[in-house]
């Protein structure tokens, strides 16, 4: 898999994606979140990669539930790296 550039050094990061992201989360109430946006990516892709794609917005939908509850980012995006890494190497004829 060819690694994918990080979002935040898109060209349209500043003048696009940024704006809107911060409009989203005005509109939602979720204003001053802590998010890695470059990290979220990476881990959905490992669901994309390791379960199926349509499975990637789901991830990053629990990421945030537990992150609402008190998790760390980087903890649970690492748990979700890490149950979707187990759970494709089971899969896998050995």
């Amino acid at each position: 898999m060819a690694a994918r550039e990080p979002v935040t050094l898109q060209s349209d990061w500043e003048t696009t994606l940024l704006p809107w992201m911060r409009d989203i989360a005005a509109h939602l109430e979720v204003g001053g979140v802590d998010l890695d946006v470059d990290r979220v990516h990476v881990m959905t892709g490992v669901v994309a990669d390791g379960v199926q794609r349509s499975m990637a917005p789901i991830s990053a939908f629990l990421v945030g539930a537990a992150v609402a509850r008190g998790a760390g980012l980087e903890e649970a995006c690492a748990a979700v790296e890490s149950l979707t890494r187990e759970r494709a190497g089971q899969r896998r004829p050995g």
